[in-house]
């Protein structure tokens, strides 16, 4: 009895470990995939404006984290978008609507940072936070799955085929999906069914893929892009730190507690910055 419990907790390890490259390797072609579009829609619309004796001028590609994109911006007005379709939402509509769901999110991973910190104490009367910030992480991936983009499937006009054929859409999914899985896998860490080390591993190594795709992640040029970026680029800096503490807790290596607080605390310092996001 005992090796075939062995052989179902190797067999179950292995396959976790399958599911994590199958995602990194669909976050990696994904990326390179809307790269490559960003980069043959900004040559055709240059290409366009070359025949017709006249210069484009730079626009903003703003990509969002909740996972709305909002129609590029020029200066003195704004028009387009960074779809291949008309934008769902007015450009002020738009930008409420992007604002807002950082804003939630703020909240959320605030709150989550919150109840894991009062976790790290390890006192009994804060046992339930334990169970809670897995639960709230769930709960801001059930609300991006909801509010991710007002134009796609199964809320917008888009099919489903359509969405995630278009390579933006399809890298908001695949952050839904990771904050999904970390909720669900750290809920059930923390529950006892997921026993094994590896398991550990995970969360901060999606968390870590996530912050990459916001490195590489492309938003354009001009001010606002750029200030979009620089807050992006701050979370993830932030997100990494709080992962490598994460670990450093899990594991043990340290005999100090002090990790114990710095990761509950850098979620709390992303939470913050959620909630000061503005364009």
């Amino acid at each position: 009895m005992g090796k075939k419990r062995d052989m179902r907790k190797s067999g179950s390890i292995d396959l976790g470990v399958v599911a994590l490259w199958l995602l990194a390797v669909v976050c990696l072609s994904t990326l390179v995939w809307a790269q490559a579009e960003e980069a043959s829609d900004s040559h055709g619309h240059h290409g366009a404006a070359m025949e017709n004796g006249t210069t484009a001028p730079p626009a903003e590609h703003q990509h969002h984290m909740a996972g709305l994109t909002m129609p590029e911006k020029h200066e003195g007005h704004s028009g387009g978008h960074h779809h291949h379709r008309p934008p769902l939402l007015p450009p002020d509509e738009d930008q409420a609507y992007s604002e807002l769901n950082h804003h939630i999110a703020g909240v959320l991973v605030l709150f989550a940072g919150g109840c894991a910190l009062l976790a790290g104490y390890g006192h009994p009367r804060y046992a339930w936070a334990r169970y809670s910030w897995p639960a709230l992480f769930f709960l801001l991936g059930v609300f991006l799955f909801v509010r991710h983009d007002p134009e796609s499937w199964p809320w917008g006009p888009l099919s489903l085929w359509e969405s995630l054929t278009d390579p933006q859409v399809l890298q908001h999914t695949l952050f839904t999906c990771i904050v999904l899985g970390i909720g669900a896998i750290e809920w059930l860490r923390c529950r006892g069914t997921l026993t094994h080390a590896a398991w550990g591993l995970l969360f901060p190594t999606l968390a870590i893929s996530a912050a990459g795709m916001l490195f590489l992640h492309q938003h354009g040029s001009g001010p606002t892009a750029d200030k979009i970026y620089r807050h992006h680029a701050i979370m993830a800096f932030a997100g990494i730190a709080a992962m490598i503490a994460k670990v450093l807790d899990d594991s043990r290596l340290l005999k100090h507690r002090v990790n114990a607080y710095l990761w509950p605390g850098l979620l709390m310092f992303i939470g913050c910055m959620l909630l000061l996001y503005s364009e």
